[in-house]
């Protein structure tokens, strides 16, 4: 066995090869005149793949099966009040019917001492069946609450049955759920009193 053979059997990436005429070793590369042509398909069928794969995680949920984008994860986008209670507090809740169509309007305050952007309302309204709930999703604002600031909301709803109740939450426009506190004014009742007549 020469050392031209012992390389050409050893050696994956190239080899040497003496050729008859003399005019020494040339360098032989695996890969030379080998046909290219099966590089088109490849290539298409790894772009085709890759289109699929973001189409997909822009129209599903598979980007939150494969990536820790759950609520818990994200949960750190919420800036933490003073107190170490909830983000958001709820200062006002009204709603006004008019047949079957209710509209539901409020205030929030941010509680924390960090901007909050893009916070939306999430509006469950109920007819009194419970058969046929609408949730309305309603940006509050202004759009951007500073520490301590006040912002609104207002959502309308036509229902198939007549109003019998609704749920409020609130969340970031791409993100997890905001916790809220109740911190609405007592409701001021005033009792009427029969006076009595002095004889």
């Amino acid at each position: 066995m020469t050392f031209v053979s012992f390389v050409a059997i050893f050696s994956p990436a190239y080899t040497y090869r003496v050729s008859h005429e003399n005019d020494g070793p040339r360098l032989d590369l695996t890969f030379t005149g080998q046909d290219k042509s099966h590089a088109r398909p490849i290539g298409l069928g790894v772009a085709a793949v890759l289109i699929v794969f973001i189409i997909l995680t822009m129209t599903t949920t598979f980007a939150s099966k494969i990536l820790p984008m759950s609520d818990e994860y994200l949960l750190v986008m919420i800036p933490p009040a003073p107190d170490g209670a909830e983000a958001l507090s709820l200062k006002s809740l009204m709603h006004e019917i008019d047949g079957k169509t209710i509209s539901v309007s409020g205030s929030i305050m941010n509680r924390t001492e960090q901007t909050i952007s893009n916070v939306v309302a999430v509006v469950e309204m109920q007819d009194t069946t419970g058969r046929f709930p609408q949730t309305q999703e309603v940006p509050v604002q202004p759009e951007q609450l500073p520490p301590q600031a006040i912002g609104t909301f207002m959502a309308m709803a036509a229902l198939q049955e007549s109003p019998g109740g609704y749920i409020v939450k609130f969340r970031f426009a791409d993100g997890p759920f905001i916790p809220h506190k109740d911190e609405r004014a007592p409701a001021i009742t005033i009792t009427p009193q029969q006076i009595q007549q002095i004889k």
